[in-house]
Order: structure tokens, then sequence, then C-alpha cells
């Protein structure tokens, strides 16, 4: 067995996957509907989860793009398979509701809405500034690989974090922009990458006492860097997102090892569900949410919540079921052993 299949199908990280989806559609719920800023304070949490878990579960494909390059084409066609076909299916749905078909549409098209501040104003699909990321990630990582194929993968990884911090350190010299920094692509790659190098160490050193203790030193290695680094107004920015990194890192660690105990089987597949449905929730939740308010389908807000997760999870099953497995089942497949991701 390869180093990097030990971590497939893990029912606690799905159910945290299943959890954070539906707690970004929650918080949208509250936040988008009844003006409560707070939730959107949990929904950049939720989001900077997902972040680091695609990294640290994308990383037995990435392994196989640096041990043999020819598998590049299959990484590729293996994510576009994943996240586009949703995706078009999506920004197809918004352009619709908000009679939306112009160069605003070609942004979102191509992934490149939030690649710099002149771009990064949303008007209707808002949800799609952190796959913007995602995709970028899936673009840029392995050509970085393949460059750099004869150094280790984790002096790639490493050094491909470090130019991240450069160009956020330039960024916070020459332009302070807060909601920027939080979306901007080039600003937020490290956040995948963060995930994939927490894999590495997480696989080097199997006891899990020795994974929590050197998460923190790291953790606290490079908030006191920042600290020092920037004035403290920015270091507020600087180290609020690196905050909910270095949290999303543990929450892993902790739901890894809470995995032993879930035994029942039914329960795993209770939890493999909830995983399962979270890419059409964020998707679409935004939608569902634009025609309630559309409408004035304000009920009673027990009533109303209710409708709306009922609502999305009958969705996000019949998407799933009807659309995104079809296309998982006839992705092109590794030549050697094949991993889930």
């Amino acid at each position: 067995m390869r180093e990097s299949d030990n971590y497939k199908n893990i029912s606690s990280l799905d159910f945290f996957r299943g959890i954070a989806g539906y707690g970004v559609a929650i918080c949208h719920f509250y936040y988008y509907l009844y003006d409560l800023n707070y939730f959107q304070f949990y929904s950049m949490f939720f989001v900077e989860f997902f972040f680091v878990l695609s990294g640290f579960v994308l990383y037995p494909q990435l392994k196989r793009v640096h041990e043999n390059t020819s598998n590049t084409k299959i990484f590729y066609l293996r994510r576009w398979y994943r996240t586009i076909p949703p995706y078009l299916i999506a920004l197809l749905l918004y352009s619709i509701l908000f009679s939306k078909f112009d160069l605003d549409t070609l942004k979102y098209l191509f992934f490149i809405q939030n690649i710099s501040e002149s771009f990064a104003e949303f008007d209707y699909f808002y949800v799609a500034w952190s796959l913007a990321i995602e995709e970028f990630f899936y673009l840029i990582f392995p050509i970085c690989l393949i460059l750099l194929n004869k150094k280790k993968f984790i002096n790639i990884t490493l050094l491909f974090i470090s130019l991240i911090y450069c160009v956020k350190i330039l960024y916070l010299i020459f332009d302070v922009n807060e909601e920027f920094y939080r979306i901007g692509t080039f600003l937020r790659l490290d956040s995948i990458a963060f995930g994939v190098i927490i894999r590495i160490f997480f696989e080097k050193i199997k006891n899990n006492f020795l994974n929590f203790t050197l998460i923190l030193l790291i953790s606290f290695s490079m908030i006191y860097f920042e600290k020092n680094l920037v004035n403290l107004k920015n270091f507020e920015l600087f180290g609020f997102v690196l905050l909910i990194q270095i949290i999303s890192v543990n929450i892993i660690i902790l739901f890894i090892n809470f995995n032993k105990f879930i035994t029942n089987n039914l329960i795993k597949k209770i939890f493999s569900l909830l995983s399962k449905q979270t890419y059409s929730i964020y998707l679409f939740h935004f939608a569902i949410i634009y025609l309630i308010k559309l409408n004035n389908l304000f009920l009673n807000v027990q009533w109303l919540f209710l409708f709306y997760l009922t609502f999305l999870f009958l969705f996000s099953t019949l998407f799933y079921y009807l659309l995104e497995k079809i296309v998982i089942e006839n992705r092109p497949k590794y030549t050697n052993k094949t991993v889930n991701n």
C-alpha cells in the first residue's frame, strides 16, 4: 500500500466536511436574509477548512505527478471532471437568475474573478471566489512539481508556500485591501498548500501526540514571524487568516483521531452522504437564498430555516447521484493504483 493511501475514506473527516458545507449554507442564510453580521465570520472559517482539507486529501494525486510527470494530464482531467461540470451548471443558473450574460460571466467562466482588485467585484456569483483559488492551485502546483521534479516533494511545497508568503508581504507593504487580502487568488494559494504540507508531516510522524505538538510549534513559529515582520495593524489582518488555517489543521488532526470510534456502518454511510453533498450545497445554496428573498418568503424563521435545509438536502442528494457521481465514475484513471480524490 502506498503511504498516501492511509487516510482515504475517513468517516470523521466526511462528517466534518458535511458539517462545514451545511455550516456555510446556514451562515449565509442568517447573514443575507437577517443581516446577522457575525455569521459572515463563521462562514469564513468553514471555507478556510475546505481549503486546508483540499490540500490534505489531494496529496496522493500530487505525489503521483511528482513521481511520474506523465500523470499530469490525468491529474488535470480528474480534477476538471470533478469540479467543472457542476460549476458550469451553477454559473448558468446564476446567470439566468440575475439576467447576466456579459463580460462578468466570462470572468467567472475562466475563474479570473478574484485575480486582481479591479476584477474582484462580485455581483451575482459571489461563492465562486473560493473555487477560483482551488482551480488555480490545481493548475499551478503540478507545473511547479514538473519544473522542480528533481527536488524533494516537501521542499517544492515549502518553496511554493514561501513564494506565496512573499507575495502577501509585498501586498501588505504596498497596498492593503482587507476584503481582497482574504479572497485574492494569488494571496490565498498557501491555504491549500498548507494542507498538503501538513499531510506530509502527518504521514512521516505516525505518533498523534507528536503530530499535534509539531503542528503547534510550526503554528506559533509562523505567528511570531509574522507579528515581528509587519506592523500590528497589518498583523491583525495577516494573522487572522493564518489563525483560521491553524485551527483548521488541528481540527483535521482531532477528527482523524476520532475516526477509530466510528464503527457503525449506517453512521459511516450517513457521514459519507453528507460529504458527497458539500460541493452542490456550496454552489447552489445562495441561489435558494436569493429566490427566498426575491419572492418575500419570510415565513416564521424556524419554518423557513427548516424548508431551506430540507430543500438543500434533497437537491444536493439528487444532484450528486444524477450528475456528479456519473461524471466521477467516468473520470480517467491512473495506470497504477487509483486514488479516490
